[in-house]
């Protein structure tokens, strides 16, 4: 997309929600509806301004969960499939389990990490990594079995060992794939992050959601959500950013040439 293609979305975004919130505040004015139950833009906007050291104390909080998580994620997820792309018999004996406990909604696996972590920072990014740990997984395997079957034999054919094989040959292939799951995870991770803090948690935007709404403060409420909207937004563009300012292919090219 070129950079005139890239600002004009932009702008059509920026209107969209401009639009959408002038229709929230007039439709909340006119039909006076109590700010328990739908707060107007206008005063979540004031309530910002007015509680910005306590919403940006939560941010952090949740931020560096949601970090910690991701990252530890990234690199235990890369471990594994390497790991498992080596020697497939771990592939097929662990790979089952991976899928087992994907299949099982993390909103029933966080209360367990709780009760073995306790409640606390470190629970926090442990679920963080569990949502964010199989996107990655499952898209790297997929990356490193894409590899060129010709390139392979030629690596092969000059008797490359293992890690050659990886870092030369499957990494630079699987690079595009692994970046999807990461953007994927990206997502989840911000999920995560939020139902270990709805669980048990005393800082966190998601912990400012639900105390927000307990003390029918609405506009809080909202004002964490935004808040995680931004983070979420930030983070996937981030990675998004990284990725289209690595050059993969040439780097695949580079490492085939070399062999």
């Amino acid at each position: 997309m070129t950079a005139l293609g890239r600002f004009a979305r932009s702008w059509s975004s920026g209107i969209l929600i401009a639009v959408l919130i002038l229709l929230w505040e007039t439709g909340v004015r006119f039909f006076e509806v109590p700010n328990f139950l739908l707060p107007a833009p206008t005063e979540i906007a004031a309530l910002f301004v007015d509680e910005w050291a306590l919403i940006q104390m939560h941010s952090i909080a949740t931020v560096w969960a949601i970090a910690s998580g991701y990252v530890t994620a990234v690199v235990f997820a890369l471990a594994v499939s390497a790991l498992m792309i080596r020697y497939p018999l771990i592939e097929r004996l662990i790979m089952p389990i991976f899928v087992g406990l994907q299949s099982v909604p993390k909103i029933a696996i966080a209360p367990l990490i709780l009760v073995w972590i306790g409640a606390g920072t470190g629970s926090k990014i442990a679920v963080v990594m569990s949502i964010a740990f199989f996107p990655i997984v499952i898209n790297t395997m997929a990356g490193f079995k894409e590899v060129d079957r010709g390139l392979a034999d030629v690596f092969r054919s000059v008797a490359a060992n293992e890690r050659q094989m990886l870092f030369r040959l499957r990494l630079p292939y699987a690079i595009p794939y692994i970046f999807a799951g990461l953007r994927i995870a990206t997502t989840l991770a911000v999920l995560g992050a939020i139902v270990a803090e709805w669980l048990a948690a005393s800082n966190g935007l998601g912990y400012l959601v639900l105390s927000g709404s307990f003390n029918f403060n609405t506009a809080r409420s909202f004002a964490a959500i935004i808040s995680l909207a931004v983070i979420g937004t930030l983070f996937f563009n981030f990675m998004s950013w990284i990725e289209a300012r690595m050059s993969w292919r040439t780097g695949l090219n580079d490492s085939t040439s070399h062999v």
